[in-house]
C-alpha cells in the first residue's frame, strides 16, 4: 500500500515526539540520587513481611497498557457528528435567530444572512474529516505506551506477607 507524504511526515513527527519523551524520562531516571533507592532499601520492614521481589520493595510495577495496545492512542466516535462523519441541517425557519433576521445584538444572522430561513445542506464534519472517528492520546497511559501500577504481589505496599 503506497503511502502519501502527508502520512509519512506523520508517523516521522510522532516517531520524533515519542523519542524526546523517552530522552526525557531517562534523563529523569538518570538524575535520580542513587542514596534514596539505598535508603528505601535499608527500612525496617513492617511486621513479619520481607522485601517484595517482583517490584523490588517499591510497591509499583510498570507495565504495557493494554487499552490502547501499545499504540499510545485511541480510536473514539466523534461527538460533534454523532460517528455519521457529516454534518446535516435542515430546512424551515432559522433556529440561531429564531427566524428574525436579526441576532440579539442587532447583527445579521450569519447563518440565514437576514432572510429567516436556513437552507438545507450536508457536509463533511470539519472536526473528523469525515471519518466519524478521532485518535486521541490513551487515557490510561496518557500516549507513553507504559504505565505504573500497584504490584499485585504485594498490593502495592512493597513488603510480600504471607497470607
Amino acid at each position: 500500500m503506497a503511502k502519501t507524504n502527508a502520512q509519512l511526515d506523520k508517523r516521522k513527527r510522532e516517531t520524533d515526539k515519542r523519542k524526546k519523551l523517552e530522552k526525557v524520562i531517562k534523563g529523569i531516571a538518570a538524575e535520580m540520587p542513587e542514596d534514596k533507592i539505598e535508603k528505601v532499601a535499608a527500612l525496617p520492614l513492617e511486621g513479619s513481611g520481607v522485601k517484595c521481589l517482583r517490584c523490588d520493595g517499591t510497591g509499583h510495577l510498570t507495565r504495557g497498557c493494554d487499552i490502547c495496545s501499545g499504540r499510545g492512542e485511541m480510536v473514539v466516535s466523534c461527538r460533534k457528528c454523532s460517528g455519521k462523519g457529516t454534518y446535516a441541517q435542515q430546512a424551515g425557519p432559522c433556529a440561531r435567530c429564531e427566524a428574525m433576521g436579526v441576532l440579539a445584538d442587532g447583527h445579521k444572522c450569519p447563518r440565514c444572512k437576514g432572510h429567516k430561513v436556513q437552507l438545507a445542506f450536508s457536509s463533511p464534519c470539519a472536526k473528523c474529516a469525515g471519518t466519524g472517528s478521532l485518535t486521541v492520546p490513551c487515557k490510561r497511559c496518557g500516549g507513553n505506551l507504559k504505565f505504573q501500577a500497584d504490584c499485585p504481589a504485594c498490593e502495592g505496599t512493597g513488603c510480600f506477607r504471607r497470607k
